[in-house]
This record gives C-alpha cells, structure tokens and sequence, in this order.
C-alpha cells in the first residue's frame, strides 16, 4: 500500500482583536505539509505575505486534516475487449 508522505490540513486563524478591530476577519487556507507544526508555519507565512498578519498578533482557531478524495488517490482499472 501506498503511504503519502505529505497531508491537506485545513488552518483557520485571525488577527487578535484591537480597539480599532474587535471584529477581525477570519482567515481559512487549504495547505499540503508533512504534519500539523509544518502546517501552521505555512499557514502563518502566507497570511503575513497576503494579509499583513503576523503569528505574534493573531491566534490559530482550528487545525484540521482534510481526508483524501481526489481521483488522483483512486485506482481505476479499466479493460477493453
């Protein structure tokens, strides 16, 4: 059997409230790493890159991983006669 060695992990996190932000947008990516620490550095990289967030000023609220269910994962077998 075939092990995949990397994982789709869904990470969902946001800025910590301010006084001019007690409402800050939540923020959910869909990522492929190797464990859930691996994850959530992505995670924090792509949303100081894209949304000018930093890991010291935001909170992670949820850290899921997601099941495979791409038909890449699936083997067809198929005969023509």
């Amino acid at each position: 059997m075939v092990t995949f060695r990397f994982h789709q992990y869904q990470v969902v996190g946001k800025a910590l409230p301010t006084e001019n932000d007690e409402h800050p947008k939540i923020y959910r990516m869909k990522l492929w790493a190797i464990n859930e620490v691996r994850a959530k550095s992505k995670f924090w990289y792509f949303l100081r890159k894209l949304k000018k967030v930093k890991k010291s000023n935001g909170q992670v609220l949820a850290i899921n991983e997601m099941g495979i269910l791409c038909f890449y994962a699936i083997v067809f077998n198929f005969a023509l006669f």
